[in-house]
């Protein structure tokens, strides 16, 4: 899928790849207001055999419902795509909506969005509020493995995670690849973590995006009482369209004057 230089405007820094957070439109006022992600629970994983299928292939049965309902009340995550370079000489890079390339536009009817992020400045900007839990970067693997049986003498349903963080919270069925899921998982995670500081690098939106809309993001936006007031630039903000099978993204230009 190319795309030519002047239909991609260079707004975000593309000297890096990003991490690409999908929402809908609701979420993303949501996230805005606050300037918070929220950690997700393993009960609410949208592929549901999740981690009962990956402590099946790890443990002896007697301990495979204490680490499940371990896993549910004390760890957490928050879901990305990496984002990818197009590494065509005739393209300029593309950002937020490679992987894959139809979900911001077929999110919410095309009214959600992708929220780029940096990964390094989000760590950064959560050091405090992480500093107790245990935390890994996991790039998800789609493919089933066999790894060896955890001896059944071993019960600190702690150290048996962190030993096999990969294998128990890095694994979903290869139906899910699509996703190109990039997860920051961990154990005792606060609520939520802070988006502030730089950590946001772009806003994504959908090309069916109504008045409505526009106008409840410019009054958000606008509210120096939100946590958003004054933390994203203009520029931050493109348009992503497809036309001819082609999809590119283009400046919101004076979407908020």
């Amino acid at each position: 899928m190319k795309q030519s230089r002047d239909k991609m405007p260079n707004v975000f820094g593309v000297e890096k790849d990003w991490l690409c957070h999908y929402t809908n439109f609701d979420n993303l006022c949501s996230i805005l207001s606050t300037m918070t992600l929220r950690v997700s629970s393993y009960e609410r994983s949208n592929d549901i055999s999740e981690i009962e299928s990956n402590i099946f292939m790890l443990l002896d049965s007697s301990f495979r419902e204490r680490l499940e309902q371990y896993i549910i009340q004390n760890c957490g995550y928050i879901s990305f795509s990496k984002n990818k370079i197009d590494k065509e000489t005739d393209t300029i890079l593309s950002v937020g909506y490679r992987i894959p390339s139809m979900w911001g536009l077929y999110a919410d009817g095309s009214r959600g969005a992708c929220l780029v992020l940096d990964e390094e400045k989000l760590e950064t900007e959560n050091s405090v509020l992480l500093e107790h839990s245990f935390k890994n970067w996991i790039n998800i693997d789609y493919k089933n493995i066999a790894p060896s049986k955890i001896a059944p003498h071993n019960t600190n349903l702690r150290q048996i995670i962190e030993n096999n963080d990969k294998i128990i919270l890095g694994h979903k069925h290869y139906s899910w690849s699509h996703e190109q899921e990039r997860r920051l998982i961990g154990i005792d995670m606060p609520p939520s973590l802070s988006i502030k500081n730089g950590v946001i690098k772009g806003i994504v939106m959908g090309c069916r995006s109504t008045e409505n809309d526009k106008n409840r993001l410019r009054t958000i936006l606008n509210n120096s009482n939100l946590a958003c007031f004054g933390q994203i630039d203009k520029r931050q903000w493109v348009w992503q369209e497809c036309l001819g099978g082609d999809i590119y993204t283009s400046d919101l230009g004076s979407y908020w004057e």
